[in-house]
């Protein structure tokens, strides 16, 4: 089955889908009118803050000695100014819950000792988490997040498949396409996935040929990619489309000799229309440094040093401000 198609719903349900999908429309063009991209970022060995990355205004949360968080983990509710991660505290995983921007504690779901989330997008339409669990046995498992349900495992899908990229994730709420980027035990290059969360099943696999996706993104029904091209040794920002056929289509020609990009480090920046990523270069270690590529022309910015664990774009004004050198740098 294509992620282009889709089921028939019955007309009083379809109505109210469409006011709910109406609702969450104006509210998402509202957030990005004024909208900032924003970290979540560690300072020293016991503070994590959520920081401005452009004016490096931030906030504290609230958890003493909190928390080695994983990369490719973080993902924002940006419409009620939340932000989820997985961390690790005294050898266990859980779930971290935290509203920012105005004062507030750190809430956490703790996670089985067998369940390790590797890839987690925010579900604004159903208010959850969609997440791919890696299993024990070298498979992976589809799965949703919440607060009142913990962890609800939706479909298991064995060793056979797949092997993913950690942190390279975008969910289509509307359509219930969870995408990832991987490989079966048959392919012999990178595929893009299409998971139906719901339904816990692999909906369609997408050749990837000669590219290597670094990070998806998704903007309305829109996906975007960074993507690596061996032949020119350039990382571009790109559109990745379904019909007539598939395509991942290079918007510019990118930054040459780049990059390593941080699993999971990317947002969409409406206000300069660009994708947003923490990268460094790949052959130092270097400090990771926010570049922004331009999804008009495909020019590439580079900001400051940054030493974070995520992005994701909200309006939230953050109160507090701290100097850019103590966010530089691990």
């Amino acid at each position: 089955m294509s992620p282009d198609q889709r089921g028939r719903t019955a007309p009083a349900a379809l109505g109210s889908r469409i006011a709910a999908l109406a609702l969450f429309a104006l509210a998402a063009a509202t957030n990005h009118a004024l909208a900032s991209v924003l970290a979540l970022s560690p300072v020293g060995t016991d503070n994590t803050y959520v920081v401005n990355v452009d004016t490096h205004d931030a906030v504290l949360l609230q958890i003493p000695h909190c928390c080695a968080v994983q990369s490719g983990s973080v993902a924002a509710d940006t419409l009620n100014h939340r932000v989820f991660f997985i961390a690790n505290d005294g050898g266990f995983a859980a779930l971290y819950i935290y509203t920012y921007g105005v004062p507030s504690s750190v809430d956490s779901i703790g996670l089985g000792s067998g369940q390790r989330v590797s890839h987690m997008v925010y579900d604004p339409l159903h208010q959850r988490l969609a997440a791919i669990i890696a299993d024990d046995s070298g498979g992976i498992e589809l799965a949703t997040l919440a607060r009142a349900s913990g962890v609800v495992v939706t479909g298991v899908l064995g060793p056979d498949c797949c092997q993913l990229r950690a942190g390279v994730a975008a969910y289509d709420a509307v359509a219930d396409i969870f995408y990832a980027v991987g490989r079966r035990s048959t392919d012999s290059a990178d595929q893009l996935f299409a998971f139906s969360i719901a339904n816990g099943t692999l909906l369609a696999a997408y050749p990837l040929g000669s590219e290597s996706v670094s990070a998806l993104a998704l903007d309305g029904g829109l996906l975007y990619a960074l993507s690596y091209d061996a032949a020119t040794d350039a990382l571009r920002a790109a559109t990745i489309t379904f019909t007539p056929g598939f395509a991942l289509t290079p918007i510019g020609s990118g930054a040459a000799g780049c990059c390593f990009v941080l699993a999971g480090s990317i947002a969409l920046d409406h206000t300069r229309n660009a994708l947003v990523a923490l990268t460094r270069a790949s052959t130092s270690a270097e400090a990771f440094a926010i570049r922004a590529f331009s999804l008009t022309d495909g020019t590439v910015m580079q900001g400051n040093a940054l030493n974070a664990n995520g992005l994701f774009e909200d309006s939230v004004t953050l109160s507090d401000r701290i100097f850019a050198d103590d966010f530089e740098g691990p």
